[in-house]
């Protein structure tokens, strides 16, 4: 099952309408504004700087990412999910060449570049967990960026754009996905939702990369669910699931 551009899902929440669509270029930079608005590591007198580690930051998740949907209400962006399925196409190309640029711009001045160093570290750190985990075994897709807007929290948006995702997992035929998250996140979350944890680094056992990981979360995790057990969370078996309640 292929989205098509003009695919869009319609939810009523609060008699507002949240609509999801497949993303384009076009609202890269508007993902980039939200993400350093919601994990912005930026301990520079340089308001430049957080915003190239954002851009860092998608840029790193698009060049794995097979499926991008942009959630907005009103017109107005709302949420992402950045997703990658094993064998499928990238869906932006030219993400490669995006990240390329953000990095060599941050590299061009020592506060930059001090900012790319702690950020590769952090994605070698994650890649350690989930080789450990052998995560990529086990799941043929993993939700990269699931990213909702602090102006839309209580309107449905998250489930919307989970549900959305859970969908086309389904379609696609991918019995098991997984994602990171770390102590930035409301880890509990993804318990209550029933996913599985399947790996857990904490900051506090690793002492010696205080200086290495300055400023960056403490805690890695690694979770993982079956597709049609989430499904059946989330009411897409076409019975009353109780999805994040």
């Amino acid at each position: 099952m292929n989205d098509s551009a003009n695919n869009t899902v319609q939810e009523a929440r609060q008699g507002l309408s949240v609509g999801i669509r497949d993303m384009t270029w076009a609202d890269v930079d508007r993902v980039v504004r939200e993400f350093d608005r919601t994990w912005s590591q930026n301990d520079s007198d340089d308001p430049t700087i957080g915003s190239l580690d954002a851009r860092h930051f998608v840029m790193h998740y698009l060049v794995g990412s097979t499926r991008a949907r942009i959630a907005e209400l009103d017109g107005r962006f709302m949420g992402v999910t950045l997703l990658g399925v094993a064998g499928r196409p990238v869906r932006f190309e030219r993400s490669r060449g995006g990240l390329e640029d953000v990095d060599s711009r941050l590299a061009g001045s020592p506060e930059g570049a001090r900012s790319l160093r702690k950020m590769e570290s952090w994605h070698h750190l994650e890649d350690a967990v989930e080789d450990s985990a052998g995560v990529r075994d086990q799941a043929g897709a993993e939700l990269k960026l699931f990213l909702v807007s602090a102006d839309a929290r209580g309107h449905g948006v998250g489930g919307a754009l989970w549900r959305d995702m859970l969908d086309y997992l389904r379609g696609e035929g991918v019995e098991r996905f997984f994602l990171h998250t770390d102590s930035s996140c409301d880890v509990s979350y993804y318990d209550h939702i029933g996913m599985e944890r399947l790996a857990a680094r904490w900051g506090a056992d690793h002492p010696e990369e205080v200086d290495e990981r300055d400023g960056f979360y403490e805690d890695i995790f690694i979770y993982a669910a079956p597709v049609a057990e989430q499904a059946a969370r989330w009411g897409l078996d076409g019975t009353d699931g109780d999805g994040g309640r």
